[in-house]
């Protein structure tokens, strides 16, 4: 079942392009994003909690991961097709579902995952994926890719810096949420949520958090760089008594060229509800802090630019190219986690200009 959303509030949202010079795009220009359409598919249970997606122009389909960690089924990807024309969105259909396997073969036991981001990888017949883990169980965070029927191929070799420990690591929930693949196709990017507990603490309501962007080659499995991702601070104060939880993190990221990506931040707030915005940011300039255990505070981070803020929008963790527009322009796809509730699977066509 697909629903329209209204997208009235679409030209509202060109109105967050400005930004802090400090944070301008080196050239004076960069890209925009506008919203084009936007759609909710809610075939039911157990599709949902999509947190990562990935599109392929050759043959036209979605690839898309769940973050069910093995609770109401295995842990897995679904395959969709997500028509866009000249009208916006069409209605999305599942083409398919695959269970994810473990280094033995074998679908993942309830709670041992929490699979977050998905990708093609380029001259292959493989997906790259990442899970969370669980640093609260001393469950470690993976990048891993997988044959498409979902058995395990290889994984790739993180730092130990990110392992969780008592006083170091991933936070629990806060992990790799993100993943794209380099330009070159040379490289996976992920990075984490929020900082690393040795790196500095998580966003607050008047400090963010200093994430770890980590590019892992595919050649030797191994990380070949490292750069701080400046995550801006929670957005609002949560409002609901009964509710105070509040948090920010990067939860995907996905590659412009060979130095830029846009970013995907998500806020939320008891009360209040989610607060997604896009930022293009670049390695350019940016310390390599590849190897550090700890970050010492003078890295240079990336910097970033806000281009656009859902005008309404529920909890968008997952954001591909698309194909072309009928105009020439490119698109993006963006999904949300609907975290298996009543409200669906939300779709968001977005447009792409590059003023470069």
């Amino acid at each position: 079942m697909i629903r329209r959303l209204s997208i009235v509030a679409a030209a509202a949202a060109a109105g967050v392009l400005a930004a802090s010079p400090a944070l301008a795009h080196p050239t004076g220009g960069g890209p925009t994003l506008s919203l084009v359409d936007s759609a909710v598919f809610a075939p039911g249970q157990p599709f949902g909690g999509i947190s990562g997606i990935d599109y392929d122009p050759r043959t036209g389909r979605y690839v898309a991961i769940s973050d069910d960690r093995s609770a109401l089924a295995p842990a897995r990807y679904y395959t969709l097709r997500l028509p866009v024309s000249r009208k916006g969105l069409g209605t999305p259909v599942v083409t398919g579902v695959t269970t994810l396997r473990d280094r033995n073969g074998q679908a993942f036991a309830n709670g041992t995952v929490d699979p977050e981001a998905v990708r093609e990888l380029p001259g292959t017949s493989r997906l790259a994926w990442t899970s969370e883990g669980a640093a609260s169980t001393g469950i470690p965070p993976f990048v891993r890719e997988t044959s498409r029927d979902g058995s395990f191929r290889r994984e790739y070799r993180l730092p130990a810096a990110y392992l969780p420990t008592a006083t170091s690591g991933v936070r629990n929930n806060l992990a790799l949420e993100s993943l794209t693949v380099s330009a070159d196709g040379r490289s996976l990017i992920t990075a984490t949520e929020n900082a690393l507990v040795q790196d500095g603490p998580a966003a607050t309501l008047t400090n963010g958090s200093r994430s770890r962007v980590l590019v892992l080659d595919r050649a030797s499995g191994r990380a070949r760089a490292e750069y701080v991702y400046p995550v801006s601070p929670i957005a609002h104060p949560a409002t609901d008594p009964a509710n105070p939880y509040q948090d920010r993190g990067l939860t995907d990221l996905l590659t412009i060229d060979g130095t830029d990506f846009l970013a995907v931040e998500r806020s939320y707030a008891g009360g209040v509800g989610f607060t997604i915005q896009i930022f293009w940011t670049t390695t350019r300039g940016a310390t390599n802090a590849a190897g550090r255990t700890a970050l010492t505070g003078a890295e240079k981070p990336m910097p970033k630019k806000l281009l656009f803020e859902f005008p309404a929008a529920d909890n968008v963790e997952a954001l591909t190219w698309g194909p072309r527009l009928p105009d020439g322009s490119r698109s993006l796809i963006a999904a949300t986690d609907d975290n298996f509730g009543p409200a669906g699977t939300q779709f968001h066509l977005l447009r792409y200009r590059s003023r470069r």
